[in-house]
């Protein structure tokens, strides 16, 4: 998984009007980029808002506010 495919992985679980592809939240949480939410859910870390920089910035509340 190349650093573009991790970005587009981690819009697809911070955008509503996208959907998550296969089994990437599970990749992207071995690589520390996301946190497992609930059963199904997953929400960046630090590590992957820092990855998806200014393209991440629109989805960033600044709080710890979660999609459920």
């Amino acid at each position: 998984m190349t650093d573009a495919d991790q970005i587009e992985a981690l819009l697809d679980i911070v955008d509503d009007s996208r959907t998550p592809q296969g089994d990437a939240g599970e990749q992207l949480a071995v690589r520390g980029l996301v946190e497992r939410r609930g059963k199904a859910g997953f929400w960046p870390t630090n590590a992957g808002w820092n990855l998806m920089s200014a393209r991440g910035r629109p989805f960033d509340t600044g709080s710890d506010v979660r999609r459920t």
